[in-house]
């Protein structure tokens, strides 16, 4: 497992939540779609890659992550310790939350994130985040598609992404991975209080 000396990264706003592993989308009113998201319970396989729901045996490496400050303040995630994620291990039909590791080691690089569906608009976003051992291998990028696909499968008709900007290394893994530069928003939330501005980049099926 990663130590926690190693849990500084490359990612884009990725905020965790409660992990998912919600049921199919299911169809409910006027005939209209509630999208809902799912994930395979043994993961989604890319190249020598898989990206998975965490178990228990994560929990140690991934709080180290979750309790790095410099990680916090670029990718704008929770600092939860091992027990307070531990609970956080829920349903939610809004939100995934996995890993990615290697296929035959199961060494975990980093993770990633399906968050803040809108089933009414068919769009959800995505988040990424690595270890610096994991960095320059082209990881993030394959990542942020194979997050961006599976979406897909699911109904999703547009994903997006928010990087701060100048995060030019996320940046880059985002447009490799075929997304569209769309232009800022402006002072959006981070997690402590504080606005941010931010690029956001999206991408559409078939793109």
């Amino acid at each position: 497992m990663p130590r926690p000396e190693d849990a500084r990264s490359l990612g884009n706003s990725a905020r965790w939540g409660a992990m998912s592993t919600a049921g199919q989308s299911s169809r409910q009113g006027f005939g209209e779609q509630t999208l809902q998201l799912s994930f395979p319970e043994e993961g989604v396989r890319f190249d020598n890659l898989v990206l998975r729901v965490p178990g228990p045996k994560d929990l140690q490496g991934l709080a180290a992550a979750f309790t790095d400050g410099e990680l916090n303040e670029a990718d704008n995630i929770s600092p939860f310790g091992r027990d307070e994620l531990a609970e956080r291990l829920s349903h939610s039909p809004t939100l995934v939350r996995l890993v990615v590791a290697d296929v035959e080691t199961g060494d975990i690089f980093g993770g990633g994130t399906l968050h803040h569906l809108d089933p009414k608009r068919s769009v959800v976003e995505i988040g990424y985040w690595l270890y610096p051992r994991a960095r320059g291998r082209g990881i993030a990028t394959r990542v942020a598609r194979a997050l961006a696909e599976h979406a897909f499968t699911l109904g999703i008709q547009r994903v997006a992404a928010y990087v701060e900007v100048d995060n030019v290394p996320s940046e880059r893994v985002l447009e490799r991975a075929g997304f569209t530069r769309e232009g800022i928003i402006r002072s959006l939330p981070k997690s402590e209080g504080r606005r941010v501005d931010k690029t956001i980049f999206s991408l559409l099926p078939g793109e």
